[in-house]
């Protein structure tokens, strides 16, 4: 009789293939439409119809290093250094409100210009941000049913983000990530009667937050009513919702929208959906749809099936984040939202989107490979050590600790 060895093995797999196949037909549908809807407005400013064409694949080029390097690198790395990493996104936030390094569009600065290049660090605290949520988490499964230990630290470093965050000022970035941390409690079985509870103060403070800006509330009205201000607040989706409708049910044809024309602002970034539907018609808007649709199942059956609570934590992080801001955004192009700064993700034109995005889906195979730790991960370091010492100190000072502990 053969022996039957009961040792736990840890297998090394295949990262997922069928989630790569998916995320590249989405870039490569995504560069097609930022050629076709920037070619004029390219040609218009720069004399290049490929203008952003080119750019976006450079930033590309970047994004896929940062895939590969995070498929190759064992994701409980990311669980040690997540505080770095917070920690790093919230520096490059308060340098962006520092004059002479920041650069400002439509009356926003958002981006840290560095000369041939500007970078949008919002884009980066969003991935550091659940990286950090990930972490916190997966160490506290066992105690999530206590309000101080499950919402304490979380809510005061979403806090942080979001002062940063609203200076520039960026108010989508920051009901994202306070989006972001409720699903992310949930998935992580926080109690639900917590969840509704802050659910509550949350939809109480975007009140405060819309109604205290007369710009915020304009957008709302607009919203309401987009035929009350065509030509002024109401333009820009009633420019969408008129490519739209253009486009009916097999579109226009690619290449050949109208309203690309210099007629719709933001064709080619946080509105090239609209674009989408004018030249692809219903039918290109569904199938890309089903694009996302098939990404979040691919994502979620990751997270589902990761051999750690961090691994699947942060899988599920990844693609919650992805889908919340694809919804929101094609939410926002057919007028079921205000309007809200926020790209489609592998879509919009967008140098830091693309980058990120590219990383996290690099992140997101990695978990789908279910390797073990290497024996070097278990090392002690001193400065994780001291920032493991810096965590429990604001942990007893917040009350989320026992001091006796």
């Amino acid at each position: 009789m053969s022996k039957v060895s009961t040792d736990t093995q840890f297998l090394s797999h295949r990262y997922d293939r069928v989630l790569l196949a998916i995320v590249f037909g989405l870039i490569g549908f995504g560069l097609v439409m930022v050629y076709s809807a920037s070619v004029v407005s390219a040609e218009h400013h720069f004399g290049d119809g490929a203008y952003y064409l080119k750019r976006q694949l450079v930033f590309l080029g970047l994004g896929l290093c940062g895939m590969i390097g995070f498929l190759l690198i064992p994701h409980q790395l990311l669980e040690r250094y997540a505080s770095v990493c917070l920690l790093i996104a919230l520096i490059l936030l308060v340098l962006v409100l520092i004059p002479g390094l920041s650069s400002s569009a439509k009356g926003a600065s958002r981006w840290l210009n560095l000369g041939v290049v500007r970078l949008q660090p919002s884009e980066f605290v969003k991935f550091g941000f659940l990286l950090f949520m990930a972490q916190y988490l997966s160490r506290r499964q066992l105690d999530l049913d206590k309000i101080k230990i499950a919402w304490g630290v979380p809510t005061l470093v979403l806090a942080a983000i979001a002062v940063l965050l609203m200076k520039q000022p960026d108010f989508g970035s920051t009901v994202l990530c306070g989006a972001m941390m409720f699903l992310m409690i949930f998935a992580a079985g926080g109690a639900l009667r917590h969840i509704a509870l802050f659910s509550c103060i949350g939809i109480g403070l975007i009140v405060v937050a819309v109604t205290t800006q007369g710009y915020r509330m304009k957008r709302v009205l607009t919203f309401l009513n987009p035929d009350s201000d065509p030509l002024g607040a109401g333009y820009q989706i009633n420019q969408a919702l008129i490519s739209f409708g253009s486009g009916e049910w097999f579109g226009v044809g690619l290449g050949e929208s109208r309203q690309k024309l210099m007629y719709l602002p933001d064709a080619h970034t946080d509105f090239i959906f609209s674009i989408v539907g004018e030249e692809l018609g219903l039918l290109g808007a569904a199938c890309l749809l089903i694009g996302f649709i098939a990404l979040i199942w691919r994502g979620i059956k990751i997270a589902r099936s990761a051999s750690t609570a961090f691994g699947a934590l942060l899988a599920f992080g990844v693609t919650g984040l992805i889908a919340l801001q694809a919804c929101i955004n094609m939410a926002v192009v057919m007028a079921l939202l205000p309007t809200k700064g926020l790209t489609l993700p592998f879509i919009s034109y967008g140098g830091s989107s693309i980058i990120v995005l590219c990383t996290s889906v690099g992140v997101l195979l990695n978990v789908s490979r279910q390797t073990p730790p290497p024996a070097w991960l278990h090392a002690e370091r001193p400065l994780l050590s001291k920032l493991d010492e810096l965590e429990g100190w604001l942990q007893v000072r917040l009350g989320t600790r026992s001091r006796t502990a």
